[in-house]
């Protein structure tokens, strides 16, 4: 993940939780790339791929790591942000034989995806003029807007963005938990 900037000592991001998935076995690495590219793009992220790192095969195979930022301008004053960091190890390239008859190629290996979600307020540094701005942001945080950010705002990146990515990628995977208890959270029965 990325070193922690300037502004997530002050009040200005408020980070949630790390969620983890650790997964071994065969999967399809186009399809849960592809899906997960979908889910931001279909959430109205703006997507970023910082990291595409490969590292040449050793006897017990190759090594990939990915890094991704995802960035949702929500209101004028906060924005959604999302780092997804997946890692595979010990990965090689395996045909499947599937139903119908044609063969299909897998990966096959160990995968470790990480996804942090934060909230960032005044991320257009509007309230940053002056010392007195800033102190003045600092106390609307504080006092008047801090339920917001804790309860609504979290909760909104947490049950919206990141349970559903979560799901997602367990669907991908094809493990046993491919549902999220928050499924019908939502309003959508």
């Amino acid at each position: 993940m990325k070193p922690l900037k300037p502004e997530e000592f002050s009040m200005m991001v408020n980070p949630y939780y790390t969620m983890f998935i650790k997964y071994k076995g065969v999967w399809d690495m186009q399809d849960l790339y592809e899906s997960m590219a979908d889910f931001f793009r279909n959430q109205k992220f703006k997507f970023y791929e910082t990291i595409n790192w490969h590292k040449s095969p050793s006897p017990f195979g190759a090594r990939r790591r990915y890094e991704w930022e995802a960035i949702k301008n929500v209101e004028e004053y906060y924005r959604f942000e999302l780092d997804i960091r997946f890692e595979t190890h010990d990965v090689h390239d395996v045909e499947i034989k599937t139903k119908d008859g044609s063969k299909k190629t897998f990966t096959k290996g160990r995968i470790w995806v990480q996804i942090r979600g934060r909230v960032l307020t005044d991320y257009g540094k509007n309230w940053e003029d002056s010392s007195f701005y800033a102190q003045l942001r600092n106390f609307y945080h504080k006092y008047v807007i801090q339920k917001k950010i804790e309860g609504d705002w979290q909760d909104t990146i947490y049950y919206n963005v990141m349970n559903p990515l979560h799901n997602l990628i367990q669907q991908r995977l094809k493990m046993e938990t491919e549902e999220y208890e928050h499924r019908e959270f939502t309003g959508a029965h």
